[in-house]
This record gives structure tokens, sequence and C-alpha cells, in this order.
């Protein structure tokens, strides 16, 4: 009964990625090539124009970019998708992208524009990744390390040459660091509050 359980909850766990790929693609679907109103603009962003904290991370910059990001969070899903309600996973992804577009804003004013899910990815990758761990699962941390180590190669050694072919774009490294930042942080938060809540019913326990 508990892993039908279980699996039910990994099956409806799909519902906020296929909303979320579905805002993206509509988006893609409905380019006229006037894109530009929904972008990270820097500019646009110093004029008030605050939507841009959100939408310029369902903004691709072409379908291969799309299609990139789409199979990403297709499978990001099969990695934790029992972890995703959707809620959860609606409000996670909104507060990543703020704390990206923010951090962008902030700490790399060479980011003139920027537009994709790929920074978003890399927090939802460490919070599972996080999660894991608070299930006891080695699993967990080296997927963290990985998604790390990956990072740190890329601020060393710059960004992938062949994706910046294919989306078009040069790949916003800095976007990807602040991501997992973001993830990592939310994800250990939720973590020890976790193990804090869970001290405290055994406190109170009889």
């Amino acid at each position: 009964m508990v892993e039908i359980r279980k699996e039910i909850t990994f099956l409806c766990g799909i519902r906020g990625p296929l909303l979320l790929l579905i805002a993206s693609a509509l988006l893609q679907l409905f380019y006229t090539g006037s894109q530009d109103w929904v972008f990270f603009d820097r500019a646009a962003l110093g004029e008030g124009q605050w939507w841009r904290l959100l939408s310029g991370h369902l903004v691709h910059t072409n379908a291969m970019h799309l299609l990139l990001n789409g199979g990403a969070v297709a499978a990001l899903w099969l990695l934790h998708g029992q972890f995703y309600r959707v809620p959860v996973y609606l409000g996670l992804v909104a507060l990543l992208s703020l704390v990206i577009s923010l951090g962008l804003w902030a700490w790399f004013p060479d980011v003139a524009l920027y537009g994709g899910l790929s920074g978003v990815l890399h927090g939802l990758f460490c919070w599972g990744a996080c999660r894991d761990m608070a299930q006891r699962r080695l699993s967990g941390a080296l997927l963290l390390a990985g998604c790390w180590g990956k990072v740190a190669w890329e601020l060393f050694a710059g960004p992938s040459a062949a994706t910046a072919e294919l989306i078009e774009a040069e790949v916003a490294v800095s976007s990807h660091l602040l991501g997992a930042l973001a993830g990592s942080a939310i994800g250990l938060m939720s973590w020890v509050a976790q193990l804090e809540l869970g001290g405290r019913r055994r406190a109170i326990s009889p």
C-alpha cells in the first residue's frame, strides 16, 4: 500500500513540470519576433518592468533551447518527481527565478540580457539532491557534488561552445551558479526545518 501511494505521488508530480513546459511552449509558439518584452533585460528592469524577473526564465532564444530545457525538466521529474507537489514545485520555480534574476542584477552587471530555464533547473536539481540527503540517500550527496562540480568546471573552463551554437546565445554560467546556490540553500534550510520539527514532535510525545 505504501509503495502504491509512492507511485501515485510520483505520477501526480508531473503536473507541475507540465504546467511549466506548457507556459514556456506557448510563449515560444506565439513568438512573432517581438519577444523582447519578456526577457531579463537590465535596461528595461531599470525602467520598472519588474515582470521580467519571472518571465525571463520562461522565454527561450530558439526551439532548440526550449527542447534542451524541456528535456531537462522531464529528466528532473524522473529523478525527483516524488517531491513535486504542484504548489511546492511552482512556488520553488518562482522563488528560484526571482533569486537568480536579482542575483544577476546585483552581482553580474555584465549580463544585460538573459532568457531560459537553465538557472532554475540547476536550482531544482540541487534542491532535489538535498531532499534525497534528508531521506538519508547517499545518491543525494553524490548528485549535489556532481552539480557543483559541473558549475565549478564551467566557471573555470568557460561555457560550452557547442551549446552556445545550438541555442544561438552565450551560455549564462552565472545563472547556473546562482541557481545552484539558491537551490542548495533552500534545500538545506528545508532539511534543517524538518529536523527541528521532528525533534519537537519527539519532545512532546508521551
